[in-house]
């Protein structure tokens, strides 16, 4: 019988798959991001998530989609992330100020 993952694990997954999608909506990780989502994945323990998304990306696939009603219990924690995340390349184009927007209707914070 296999355990059912950590709550914390389940929600830093989920957290990495939105991540990965904030990052790549210019169709384009810039370093300073993929840097910080290896950190993010690293600090959360979930490194394999973050390789076989990056892979996704690099095979032109499609990413996978996030679970939302689990994020929605810890909309502050994927916000914070997800701002720091655009922030991190030290520019905030158009695109990713429009996915922060709709993150924040996604996850029904105001």
């Amino acid at each position: 019988m296999v355990d059912a993952p950590a709550p914390d694990l389940e929600l830093d997954t989920e957290a990495l798959k939105l991540l990965v999608q904030v990052a790549w909506a210019n169709d384009h990780v810039h370093a300073k991001e993929r840097e910080l989502l290896e950190r993010l994945a690293k600090a959360w323990k979930v490194p394999h998530v973050l390789e076989s998304l990056l892979g996704q990306i690099d095979r032109k696939e499609p990413l996978a989609q996030p679970n939302l009603p689990l994020l929605r219990t810890r909309a502050d924690k994927v916000l914070n992330a997800a701002q720091a995340l655009i922030a991190a390349d030290g520019e905030v184009d158009a695109d990713e100020d429009a996915m922060l927007a709709e993150l924040r209707t996604l996850l029904g914070v105001g």
